[in-house]
């Protein structure tokens, strides 16, 4: 259990040597030797900490006692460079600074004596360690272990992951089959059955797959037709009532989006009667997943009407909760998988990536062994078949297979946990290469269910120094750490990019976050506290829950402090002396937190070590000048609140040479002269104004993978900007730029000629009437907004065989016919049409878009009809139509005067089929949404 430290400290001593080796001069050979003791004792560490020797309490002590030698060499070498970087900056020059505290400071003696007493502990250690029944052969392996040698872009082969929250599922069909009815009142054939129930629980421990079961009835095909709106909330053992009706108020979509912005002001009272009156208009199931009290269930009950056929599941491991919802509440127990259905779905995930050819008898018989061992609990299952993905050797599996044995004889799980649960948790933990412990470990600080963006989530390892490199460690690398966890099916892919099968979003299924937040406790390596529990132990680092309205200073030796607001509740001023105790801070979030007076302290830019400052949708005004002495910042996000009045920020960004990622909102006010080419590392300059001089945007650095702009103010900057190296590096991979009235884009040549690995393109503004439209062939999301050009966009977004989505809004074109040409748009998921004023005719002609899923026509005025060929369109699953016209609605289909209503496939609609109804027959879902009356229509309402 001290791997993850040695691990840890190791690998943060050796990116301080690589990019701090200015502030160790005096000490590095002293540096380097304890580097050294722990790549040594480091592979010791993991033989003696097996599984099979769980419950060993002396040995749990002395393992103890090696995790304080490796903070202590972490907090000597940290503090250290801190001293000297504060020396520095008071001097003014480096060079001149360092010579100076060489030639004077006592701390180099004092600090080289304690470097080498912890050297020395190692070393005791080491022999007690030799001591401890391990074999001297393995003693002095060293870093040459593959399992301590962290893998290097490029000899580590990735495994894909197509699979999704419950992209792996097998059985329950008939478990499925009753649920959906009982929601639905309808049998498999479309038919009334009869029997429905307001309430439906699924009760079981952790683990046995009631979230997965849910999902599934979410995503049955009678289900979506059946209801206008499926939420989802997650309610969890911490919840806010006002957080939980804002949930299911923006899921429903009973509020638009202004009215989301305000929503912060409505009292719970306006919140649950605006659910309520939303709820009664239409059917819509609530899913409440992972309730844990009636308190919760009380909260929230006044909100659900449930005389009007909508529908509430609940998933909940409390058996008294489904009674206390609803006396006649159906309570389902979701099955344990059978013996063969536990096979199928081990043989789905551990031979996923192997030839049927390569799969022997004997490891068939080995994996059978060990499922049956699993109780038929999906979680254990699919846990243990991710853990033997990663082995490709009989003699592997054998091991494995003797200490599951082992552990579920001699370990015993925590109650809430089905049987074999537990064991097959710490099984695949104690499997994790060293590198990959901390990175495991560091999920623990998010709240549960949490949908955590991988993007940012590297970043975070980066900063905290989990991931090998110089001064640039790579990215590549560390999402290669994601991939490793998510194929053991530790983490769960949410979402992926469009672009590839690369995870966009993650989380940690409850019952992992749960032991992940026990095991990061038991190494002091990170805690997670309820709001105002201000207790901080030894952790190195804490983690508030939303609620949480002060910021506990007890601990000294942080690395990484994170607190999650909630809405309504202010953290107390953030200025003040809280920076002194976080002097060797390396990550700072505060997400959603709101100050009483919006500042944060001068003495932010103390904090020398901070890699990684998220300030994400706060009420902070400004950030403090200071900020610019922060030399090691690589990760900069600043978002602002709505509503909240900012002030300008200084002019220091300049000053942070190594930043790499600035992401901004477009609120933030950037100082005028505003410098940026100094930074030439930056790799993502992201919602900032278009306030700069020209001369520095055709300076910024070409290394830019993602580049954002609003509000660009002239047409010499917006000309400018695609003069500039990062639009002719090659680089790009994402591009959103937004100019005002009075600047066109002249030319896309820049974007065709140079940018072939964009991805993501998203322009806001007018394009010059006599510009051509040529995109990148690369692109997989394109969106116009506003472009006013006479050319039909049509003809050159079809041909890109890569593009998903395609969006074009607010006037992109002026013509009066649009065409989709034969053959074109081959890979297109996603239409949006919306505010196209001078649209009266579309064309689609034969094989165009046989991949479309979700198409929506948005205000579209002089437009007559929908194109005759989307009928053979196949894959459209929803179309919806918003401020459309009378004639054109009901051309399709009408329910009398209503303004808004639903036609779903398959369903008895009532209502009235119009000539082109033939059109939209076959798709799933079609929602019309505020029709518009028009001009002498004096019956019809808007």
């Amino acid at each position: 259990m001290a791997e993850s430290a040695i691990a840890s400290a190791g690998q943060w001593i050796a990116t301080q040597m690589a990019n701090e080796a200015n502030f160790l001069l005096g000490v590095k050979d002293q540096v380097r030797n304890l580097q050294s003791e722990l790549s040594h004792i480091q592979p010791l560490l993991r033989d003696v900490d097996s599984p099979e020797k769980v419950g060993d309490a002396h040995l749990q002590i002395f393992i103890g006692e090696i995790r304080g030698i490796a903070f202590r060499a972490e907090d000597v070498i940290d503090d250290y460079i801190l001293i000297v970087a504060s020396r520095n900056k008071k001097d003014g020059n480096f060079l001149r600074g360092c010579v100076c505290f060489l030639a004077k400071s006592p701390h180099i003696y004092q600090v080289g004596m304690e470097i080498q007493a912890i050297v020395k502990d190692l070393q005791q250690a080491f022999e007690r360690l030799q001591r401890h029944q391990v074999p001297r052969a393995i003693a002095r392996k060293g870093p040459s272990n593959d399992n301590n040698r962290p893998k290097q872009a490029g000899n580590y082969k990735v495994l894909t992951y197509a699979h999704t929250d419950d992209g792996y599922f097998v059985g329950r069909e008939a478990d499925i089959e009753e649920l959906v009815q009982l929601v639905t009142g309808m049998n498999y054939s479309g038919q009334r059955c009869g029997q429905e129930a307001r309430v439906v629980a699924i009760v079981g421990a952790g683990g046995v797959g009631k979230t997965t079961l849910a999902r599934k009835i979410c995503n049955d095909s009678r289900v979506k037709k059946h209801f206008s709106r499926v939420a989802w909330v997650t309610i969890s053992q911490q919840w806010s009532k006002r957080d939980l009706l804002r949930e299911i108020i923006t899921q429903i979509g009973a509020v638009d989006r202004e009215e989301r912005n305000s929503l912060k002001d409505w009292t719970e009272r306006e919140r649950v009667e605006k659910t309520h009156m939303f709820l009664s208009e239409n059917l819509h199931l609530i899913v409440l997943d992972d309730i844990w009290t009636t308190e919760a269930w009380d909260d929230i009950y006044d909100a659900l009407p449930l005389n009007n056929g909508s529908k509430v599941i609940l998933t909940t491991r409390n058996n008294d909760l489904p009674s206390h919802a609803d006396r006649n509440c159906f309570v389902h127990k979701p099955t344990l998988l059978t013996e063969e259905q536990s096979l199928e779905l081990f043989k789905k995930i551990a031979f996923e990536h192997e030839d049927d050819r390569a799969i022997t008898n004997d490891f068939l018989r080995l994996g059978t062994e060990m499922t049956q061992k699993c109780d038929g609990l999906p979680l254990a299952v699919s846990i243990l078949a991710g853990l033997l993905r990663t082995k490709h050797t009989l003699d592997e599996w054998k091991h494995l297979s003797k200490t599951f044995g082992s552990l579920l004889l001699k370990v015993k799980g925590p109650a809430q946990y089905g049987k074999s649960v537990y064991q097959t948790l710490m099984l695949s933990y104690h499997d994790l290469p060293d590198y990959l412990k901390p990175c495991f470990l560091y999920l623990a600080q998010f709240p549960e269910d949490y949908e955590i963006e991988s993007e940012k989530l590297i970043q975070m390892w980066i900063a905290e120094g989990f991931v090998p490199g110089d001064e640039n460690p790579s990215e590549e690398v560390a999402r290669e750490y994601l991939g490793e966890l998510i194929c053991r099916c530790m983490v769960l892919v949410v979402k992926s990019s469009r672009a590839n099968t690369k995870a966009k979003l993650i989380r940690l299924h409850d019952v992992m976050r749960e032991f992940c937040i026990a095991k990061a406790k038991d190494e002091c390596f990170l805690e997670v506290h309820a709001p105002n529990d201000e207790r901080v132990g030894t952790s190195r680092r804490v983690s508030i829950l939303p609620g949480g309205t002060s910021i506990p200073t007890q601990n000294s030796h942080i690395r990484s402090f994170i607190q999650f607001g909630v809405e309504g509740s202010r953290t107390a001023s953030l200025r003040g002396s809280w920076t002194e105790h976080f002097k060797l801070l390396r990550v700072l979030i505060l997400d959603g937190v709101e100050t009483h007076d919006g500042y944060l302290p001068e003495t932010l830019g103390n904090l020398s070590h901070l890699r990684y400052l998220a300030l994400i949708y706060s009420n902070i005004k400004t950030l403090p000048k200071s900020i610019g002495n922060l030399s090691n910042l690589l990760y900069l996000e600043y978002t602002l609140q709505y509503g909240t009045k900012v002030e300008t920020l200084p002019n220091v960004l300049w000053k942070m040479k190594r930043l790499r990622h600035l992401y901004f909102s477009g609120g933030v006010m950037l100082p005028e002269g505003l410098k940026l080419h100094t930074l030439t590392n930056l790799q993502t300059l992201w919602s900032i104004k278009g306030t700069y001089s020209e001369e520095e945007m055709e300076r910024i650095s070409p290394n830019l993978l993602k580049l954002g702009i609003v509000d660009i103010i002239s047409q010499r900057l917006l000309d400018a900007v695609f003069r500039s190296p990062c639009m002719t590096s090659s680089n790009l991979v994402k591009l959103e730029l937004q100019w005002t009235n009075g600047s066109e884009l002249k030319s896309m040549e820049p974007l065709y000629n140079h940018c072939q690995c964009l991805r993501y393109l998203k322009l806001w503004g007018k394009i010059r009437e006599d510009c051509p439209l040529h995109f990148p062939p690369s692109l997989v999301e394109l969106s116009l907004f506003g472009s006013k050009t006479c050319n039909d966009p049509m003809a050159a977004a079809g041909r890109l065989g890569q593009l998903k989505a395609l969006s074009l809004w607010f006037n992109v074109y002026i013509g009066a016919k649009m065409t989709c040409n034969v053959a074109s748009f081959p890979q297109l998921e996603e239409l949006n049409l919306e505010f196209l004023n001078t649209l009266e005719e579309w064309r689609v002609e034969e094989g165009v878009m046989p991949r479309l899923k979700q198409l929506s026509i948005t205000n579209c005025p002089k437009l007559k009809k929908l194109p005759e060929e989307l009928k053979s369109i196949c894959s459209l699953q929803n179309l919806e139509l918003r401020l459309m016209p009378r004639s054109f609605c009901h051309r399709l289909f009408r329910q009398g005067d209503k303004t808004d209503y639903e036609y779903r496939a398959g369903f008895a609609n009532e209502g009235e089929r119009g000539e082109d109804f033939h059109i939209i027959q076959h798709i799933s879902f079609v929602r019309f949404q505020r029709v518009l009356a028009e001009e002498g229509d004096d019956e019809a309402k808007c």
